[in-house]
């Protein structure tokens, strides 16, 4: 992985079990996969309530706990909010490592809301889905955008969506 981002040290997996990525939507309604969430979430224009992993005692990669504890700067994201990034955060000892750690904490957000999973939401949306899944604060720095996202960005997006 390291080779195929261009990434300098070393990038761990966060476990090395096979899970499945679970949402419990705010109807009650359980939807399993990564590209199933945010697509039924768009069709039922339904939010997510929080994302779990099934098998939910899954263990996390020492090294990746090592990474985390060694770090002087945790940047978490950026992403999609429920289906990359939060899976890496809902196993409890990932969690706890990060909260636990000195490191600086730094939150990049996306640079738009993404269908199906953030779609309406605030910064502040994305820091209480965060917090809630992982038990309290910990972010010390935001980043994100505030400017104008370019027209021919939201054309792409449109035609994304007709195809959730």
């Amino acid at each position: 992985m390291s080779d195929v981002l261009a990434v300098q040290g070393k990038v761990y997996p966060v476990t090395l079990t096979d899970v499945t990525l679970c949402a419990k939507l705010k109807n009650g309604e359980i939807v399993k996969g990564e590209s199933v969430i945010p697509e039924v979430c768009y069709e039922k224009k339904e939010r997510i309530d929080y994302i779990y992993l099934e098998p939910c005692d899954a263990k996390p990669l020492d090294e990746a706990i090592a990474a985390i504890e060694d770090a002087d700067c945790i940047i978490i994201g950026p992403g999609s909010l429920y289906t990359s990034i939060m899976p890496n955060l809902v196993i409890k000892e990932v969690a706890e490592a990060v909260k636990k750690s000195k490191a600086i904490k730094v939150y990049i957000s996306n640079i738009m809301t993404q269908l199906g999973e953030t779609e309406g939401y605030k910064l502040s949306d994305h820091l209480n889905a965060i917090e809630k899944h992982c038990g309290g604060k910990f972010i010390n720095f935001i980043i994100a955008n505030n400017g104008k996202i370019p027209e021919e960005h939201f054309k792409n997006i449109k035609k994304m969506g007709k195809k959730l």
